[in-house]
């Protein structure tokens, strides 16, 4: 993201007003490894010197990413980290540290107040696009050809038939 405002020139004659020059600034990029403790990996992240401050503020990469609003992240690996670890929160994964349950439940309880619903969990920074086709499928039933319907009301309504006969032919 590059921003542009203008600088002015001292002009080498005073009757000059002034002489703008555009000047585009462009982002500082680093290539960083950080640790998440939750998903127990190292990411090659691309990030400013800004989001390595927040990180630091934050006591970490893990509760900068839980803790940083949608709007503040601004970045889809950013809500897709933050979807990836609420939930492995929520459903407790035993896969984290399988050898050693004890660092698995210091994780768990470090990040406690960040846990919630898988079905929330879900949802949490997809697209407008991802979100649609994700509720499509859930939603998703299979058309039922209409002869089958039919058919399955003429033999319900049978049945009925079958069974009330049986009464009538008793009574007479």
């Amino acid at each position: 993201m590059a921003t542009r405002s203008f600088l002015p020139l001292t002009p080498p004659e005073k009757e000059r007003l002034s002489t703008r020059l555009k000047k585009t600034w462009k982002p500082q990029l680093f290539f960083r490894e950080l640790y998440s403790e939750i998903l127990d990996r190292r990411l090659i992240v691309t990030v400013t010197m800004r989001t390595l401050d927040l990180i630091d503020a934050a006591f970490g990469f893990d509760f900068y990413i839980l803790k940083t609003p949608k709007a503040e992240l601004c970045s889809k690996l950013g809500m897709d980290l933050k979807r990836t670890m609420l939930l492995r929160l929520a459903r407790r994964d035993p896969a984290l540290h399988p050898d050693d349950p004890a660092r698995r439940e210091a994780v768990y309880e470090k990040y406690k107040e960040f846990v919630i619903p898988e079905e929330e969990a879900e949802w949490v920074g997809l697209s407008l696009e991802e979100a649609v086709e994700k509720q499509r499928l859930r939603e998703k039933k299979d058309p039922v050809p209409l002869f089958k319907v039919y058919v399955e009301e003429l033999v319900q309504q049978l049945q009925e038939q079958k069974l009330s006969e049986p009464a009538n032919e008793q009574r007479n």
